[in-house]
């Protein structure tokens, strides 16, 4: 710690500088930087608070940089401006990048909130709050993994939860909740049930859980279909939402008819003990702008038996026809 000054105390008094519109000297903020800290610290905090503001500044599912980036940052022209907000928003195929040119360096940090802040007309009182929920959220992600498994949100491992008084549709492997108006279709392959896709309105979610000794198998399994989907001269960025780092990309395909377009889709995935899941949202969901509320929520309470028979020839999770 900093002569015995909270890396929470330190990063409410910049943004109570900020707001109030006080000059904050670089050269101590390089300082602070080097200080030794614990995993909480200024940076983190600031970089929270700024990804609130941005949200908060649009509704829309997927806001675009345009739409909610500073007009001005003094220490960075236009054009970073515009792509260090896309990575606040969530876009981290930009992060290397963005570490070279200084983004993300406390300076970098506190000029860009400055710039937010300034624009926000912000009071005391809101900017303590502001402090506070991005303390909270920082403490929600160093205490686990990058997507928060278990932290109030699964999804699940079957000895981690008490599945008794839940409506569960079970499949097996999978156990999903019901949902009003959700149509379930199996998906089999020479006999056996292997991936299953769930259908409410324009949405759809298929999932498909696998059998994993590493607990990163979503990292190496996301790395190789990006690259997959590029190939196939499709589009396809990592991004950070609601169930951790997920792909969103636009996928090439051809129609009955013959005519080659573009299907959006967006690709979550989780790590559990001994297992994977993985789903692939498509139609409404997926689509930039409109909202995944059911997606994101029909993932991130699914149950999985990792221990569940595998399929006879792979290492995915085997399902069978659901029961309720």
């Amino acid at each position: 710690m900093r002569g015995g000054e909270s890396a929470e105390a330190y990063a409410a008094e910049v943004v109570r500088k900020a707001a109030e519109g006080g000059r904050i000297d670089p050269d101590v903020l390089t300082e602070v930087e080097d200080d030794r800290w614990d995993r909480l610290n200024p940076r983190i905090i600031l970089i929270a608070a700024i990804e609130i503001i941005l949200r908060d500044r649009s509704r829309d599912d997927s806001p675009s940089a345009v739409q909610v980036a500073p007009r001005y940052v003094e220490l960075f022209p236009a054009g970073d401006v515009l792509a260090m907000t896309r990575i606040f928003l969530g876009d981290v195929s930009a992060v290397s990048e963005g570490n070279s040119r200084g983004y993300f360096t406390l300076p970098g940090v506190v000029g860009f909130l400055s710039a937010l802040l300034a624009e926000e007309s912000m009071s005391r009182e809101s900017a303590d709050r502001l402090v506070s929920a991005a303390v909270e959220v920082c403490r929600e992600s160093l205490c686990g993994d990058v997507i928060r498994r278990g932290l109030g949100s699964g999804p699940w491992d079957i000895e981690e939860i008490d599945v008794s008084e839940l409506d569960l549709i079970d499949m097996g492997g999978i156990l999903v909740l019901e949902s009003a108006g959700m149509e379930v279709r199996p998906i089999e392959f020479d006999g056996q049930m292997l991936a299953v896709t769930l259908v409410r309105g324009d949405t759809a979610v298929q999932l498909q859980a696998f059998r994993a000794d590493s607990g990163v198998l979503w990292e190496s399994v996301r790395t190789d279909m990006v690259a997959g989907i590029r190939a196939q001269g499709g589009r396809a960025t990592e991004w950070v939402d609601r169930a951790g780092v997920e792909i969103r990309a636009s996928v090439p395909r051809v129609t009955e008819s013959g005519h080659q377009v573009t299907r959006d889709i967006r690709v979550l995935g989780s790590d559990g003990p001994g297992w994977m899941l993985r789903a692939v949202v498509s139609g409404a969901g997926a689509a930039s702008g409109n909202g995944a509320d059911w997606a994101y929520a029909t993932f991130l309470s699914t149950v999985v038996v990792g221990t569940y028979a595998l399929s006879g020839t792979s290492d995915v999770i085997g399902l069978h026809p659901p029961t309720r």
